[in-house]
């Protein structure tokens, strides 16, 4: 797609032009663009920031801002735009890079040679391949930097949550400084561990939980191991059995056999009567038979004691058994560390429980002795399901004390174990999607890779190909052939030499060239490298600045006709010109094109501007405007002089004058015009037309004269010193000038004073 060059919408503090910016109503540049402006109005500096296009190099004074294609591009940044339009660029720059070198040698102008048809056709088959390979290449390096962006987001959002977790105060902790390459060397060296392996590292949230508790954990002081043996359950319920069978032999009262609540309350107040030594009961007052104490005590006899002492003594070790069970102290588990305390509450409730089954089975037995003691006279058989207390129950207690003693003893290590032991397990919750990334970005980075070595190999085979290919002998010949054209005679010619063209004179190293041949030769050269293979003319831009300077009438016909012919196709053409000519032919060619007289301007493909040049602040700054209607109506420059003299002349602003240095040169175009046609047996004698001007002044007349000898030089419009003292007579002698005009030809100043106040 053609790309084109809209506007330059601003060109700030560059060179001569200073605080211009596209006027709202001046129109966008179009295929064909002819800028008249005098010397010295910005014409070399529009071209040269053209020529920074053509060599992709950034503007580095001032701002500037082009619009192409609908782009705003800023100038500061050519050399990394991407986008820009092919361009050459015709200017005293071009001269000195490529046609009168330092080295001496033109640069050469390569064409195809008809037999190499068929291998441009394959080297535009191969660059479409190439363009193809470096747009996928483009999308892999997106699609890997896309990947690599991924990567690095969860390494530092994975890294940052393990960092909040883990860190602590002191400095010997090295979680406080984690961060994504420490994640990632983890990821790398889990990576490496078989799959099994990288899954056990995954904690569940109860065990993670636990690890956190760890590594939160302070130093604590070591806790007792139980040191505790249950009682002899085994022992107890045999001598308690035995017990339970024995019986007393002697003279039994049978009522007191019967009723033990009697036996024992009779028991009892035996002792007291045989204390008191008294024949009378204690209970009634009235005397005992005779006899009745020494029945009783045969009933009471030593071996029913011995057997009730034997019962009360077993009683006492049962007791006692059960006072070991109550007395046993276990650690407080307010001692524990956190991640201990769930398992010593488990381990404590199975020892609690086997205390609790073991205090029971002993009061069983204990209630049995107590059934034996009133019952002595008889035998009890009984058998008990032996409770004996279960030793791991107290192992397994007393391995939480242990584990936690020996945390103490390495708490340093430990805390550092739960610390690594959380970071792999969060490390390898996250390999999965780790992996996934990091493949992606191998598989783009392989991807862009190869793409890049695809297109090297593309480029080697389109380079050895356009090699074999180059000719720059055919383009030598053509331009001889224009230059004999040109100048009418064969002596100089573009001679091949290494990789270079030689300027020649019969055969010799052409020196001393003239003015006209300098310009003949390189603007042919400049128009014949349009039509080298690296430029593409259909889309490119061509810009030609002043190409006719030091060309007469003739030659300059010559260099318009060339011109004209080698750029009419070109994608879009910039013209820039002081020889109103020359102006002259361009407007002629531009207003004759196909749509030009078109209503609608937009649909117009020529565009007329002009550049003119003010004092602004004690400054010159240049600006682009719409070309002055007089000018492109005319095909004399007599008729916009006329007007700018008519205007300073008639302007009581004296900022009008400032704006007008130029005017003495003006002035003097003018009146040379008018008396050329006036006076032309006097052509070239400024003085002397003007003493054939009769009915005038003779002081004006030499003070027309002395001003434009002294302020202007024949011959071109420039801008001369800035003398104040111009300011002073300009006014004057302008108006004596336009005096002089309407003195000698009355009907024509009438004429012009109509035309141009319009």
């Amino acid at each position: 797609m053609k790309m084109a060059t809209e506007r330059i919408s601003k060109i700030k503090n560059y060179r001569i032009f200073r605080e211009f910016d596209w006027p709202d109503e001046l129109c966008d540049f179009k295929d064909k663009n002819l800028f008249y402006g005098w010397n010295g109005s910005g014409k070399s500096t529009l071209s040269n920031l053209f020529r920074l296009i053509e060599k992709r190099e950034s503007v580095t004074e001032g701002e500037v801002e082009f619009v192409i294609s609908g782009s705003k591009v800023d100038g500061a940044a050519l050399s990394t735009a991407q986008g820009l339009p092919q361009a050459r660029v015709f200017n005293k720059d071009f001269i000195a890079d490529n046609v009168f070198t330092s080295h001496g040698l033109v640069a050469p102008i390569f064409f195809l040679g008809e037999e190499n048809i068929k291998k441009q056709k394959e080297v535009e088959k191969l660059k479409k391949d190439r363009a193809q390979v470096e747009k996928e290449g483009s999308k892999k390096e997106a699609e890997k930097h896309q990947s690599e962006k991924a990567l690095d987001d969860l390494k530092k959002e994975r890294a940052k949550s393990i960092k909040e977790l883990l860190r602590s105060s002191g400095g010997n902790n090295p979680y406080n400084n984690y961060d994504k390459g420490t994640y990632q060397l983890k990821c790398d060296e889990l990576l490496e561990l078989p799959d099994t392996k990288q899954k056990i590292r995954i904690l569940d949230e109860s065990d993670l939980d636990a690890q956190k508790k760890k590594k939160e954990s302070v130093r604590l002081d070591k806790l007792q191991i139980l040191n505790f043996s249950y009682p002899d359950t085994q022992q107890l319920t045999d001598q308690v059995v035995t017990l339970l069978k024995k019986t007393v032999v002697s003279s039994v009262i049978e009522a007191l056999k019967n009723d033990q609540e009697l036996s024992g309350w009779v028991k009892t107040g035996l002792a007291k009567h045989k204390n008191d030594n008294s024949n009378d009961c204690l209970f009634c007052g009235q005397p005992l038979p005779d006899g009745r104490i020494q029945e009783l005590e045969a009933h009471f006899n030593d071996k029913y004691n011995a057997l009730i002492r034997e019962i009360e003594s077993e009683s006492e070790v049962v007791k006692l058994a059960i006072e070991s069970l109550k007395s046993c102290a276990t650690p407080n588990r307010l001692g524990l560390y956190n991640h201990f305390k769930s398992e010593f509450d488990t381990k404590h409730r199975d020892f609690s429980d086997e205390i609790g089954r073991l205090k029971e089975y002993l009061e069983s037995l204990l209630a049995a002795l107590k059934e034996k003691a009133q019952t002595p006279f008889q035998s009890i058989e009984r058998s008990f399901d032996v409770v004996v207390g279960n030793i791991k129950v107290i192992s397994d207690l007393n391995a939480v004390i242990s584990k936690h003693n020996q945390e103490t003893d390495n708490f340093e290590t430990v805390i550092k174990g739960a610390r690594k032991t959380i970071e792999e397990s969060l490390v390898a919750q996250s390999l999965a999607e780790y992996e996934q990334i990091r493949n992606k970005v191998d598989l783009a980075s392989t991807a862009r890779k190869e793409a890049l070595n695809k297109a090297a190999a593309l480029e080697t085979e389109i380079h050895e190909i356009e090699k074999s290919i180059e000719e720059h002998l055919r383009p030598a010949d053509e331009l001889n052939a224009d230059i004999r054209s040109y100048l009418g005679r064969n002596e100089l010619t573009f001679e091949i030499q290494d990789n270079g063209y030689q300027i020649s004179r019969n055969g010799t190293p052409a020196k001393n060239l003239s003015e006209g041949e300098r310009t003949a030769i390189t603007f042919l050269y400049f128009l014949k490298s349009l039509s080298d293979k690296s430029f593409s003319l259909e889309d490119g831009i061509v810009v030609i600045d002043d190409p006719v300077s030091s060309l007469d009438s003739n030659a300059l016909f010559h260099a318009f006709g060339f011109m004209k012919e080698r750029t009419k196709d070109s994608g879009q053409l910039f013209i820039l010109t002081h020889s109103h000519s020359f102006f002259r032919q361009v407007k002629n060619w531009f207003n004759h094109l196909p749509n030009q007289k078109k209503k609608d301007v937009n649909l117009r493909p020529a565009r007329f501007y002009m550049l003119t040049s003010n004092v602004v602040e004690g400054k010159r700054s240049s600006s682009i405007s719409k070309l002055d209607s007089l000018l492109h109506e005319y095909e004399s420059e007599y008729h916009y002089l006329f007007s700018l003299v008519y205007e300073a002349a008639n302007s009581e602003e004296e900022e009008a004058l400032k704006q007008n240095y130029p005017l003495p040169n003006i002035a003097r175009r003018l009146l040379e015009s008018f008396l050329a046609f006036r006076q032309p047996s006097k052509t070239g004698e400024l003085r002397q037309q003007l003493d054939l001007i009769d009915d005038f002044d003779v002081a004006k007349k030499n003070r027309i004269l002395r001003f434009l000898h002294t302020y202007s030089h024949a011959g071109q419009i420039s801008d001369p010193e800035h003398d104040p003292s111009i300011l002073i007579e300009t006014k004057q002698v302008l108006e004596d000038l336009l005096c002089l005009i309407q003195k000698d030809d009355d009907r024509h100043f009438n004429q012009m004073k109509t035309l141009v106040t319009k």
